[in-house]
C-alpha cells in the first residue's frame, strides 16, 4: 500500500465517489444542500464524540430496521411497543432516521417521546386497530 498523500487522496476519493454513486436521490439531495454530511467512522466502528452542533440528518439507526419492524409487528399492545423502542436507547436523531426507514413521517420539532409514540402508533397501534375492527361481532343469544 502506498503512503504518498497524493496517491492516498486519490484512492480515498475513488471510494467516496463509489459510495456517493450508490446513495438514494433523497440522501444525495440532503448532501448537496448541506443538511446531511459524510462522517468518518474510525476502524472498529466507533463513532467519534459528537458536538452540540451536529446535524440531526446524519444520524442513522444503530439497530436493524427489519428487526425492529418484525418485533413491533408481533407486539400486542402500545405500552410494550413504547417500552421496546425506549430500550433501544436511540437518540432523537436516530429515532427520526428509524422512522424514516420505516416509512413513518414525524413532525420536525417532535421530542423523543413523541417520535417514539409516532413510531409505535404507526407500527403497533394501526395494526391493533385494524385487527379490532376486522373481528367478527360476538354472537347475540
Amino acid at each position: 500500500m502506498t503512503t504518498d498523500p497524493a496517491d492516498l487522496t486519490h484512492l480515498v476519493l475513488l471510494k467516496v465517489a463509489e459510495f456517493i454513486r450508490r446513495l438514494p436521490a433523497d440522501q444525495l439531495a440532503d448532501l448537496a444542500e448541506g443538511s446531511a454530511k459524510l462522517e468518518l467512522v474510525p476502524k472498529g466502528g466507533r463513532v467519534a464524540a459528537r458536538g452540540a452542533g451536529t446535524s440531526r440528518a446524519t444520524a442513522a439507526p444503530t439497530v436493524s430496521v427489519q428487526r425492529v419492524r418484525e418485533y413491533l409487528s408481533g407486539i400486542g399492545d402500545r405500552a410494550s411497543g413504547i417500552r421496546y423502542v425506549d430500550e433501544l436507547k436511540l437518540t432523537v436523531a436516530q429515532l427520526r432516521a428509524l422512522a424514516k426507514e420505516l416509512g413513518i413521517a414525524v413532525p420536525s420539532k417532535a421530542a423523543k417521546a413523541q417520535v417514539t409514540s409516532t413510531i409505535v402508533e404507526w407500527t403497533v397501534g394501526h395494526r391493533l386497530d385494524s385487527e379490532s375492527i376486522s373481528r367478527p361481532a360476538p354472537a347475540r343469544g
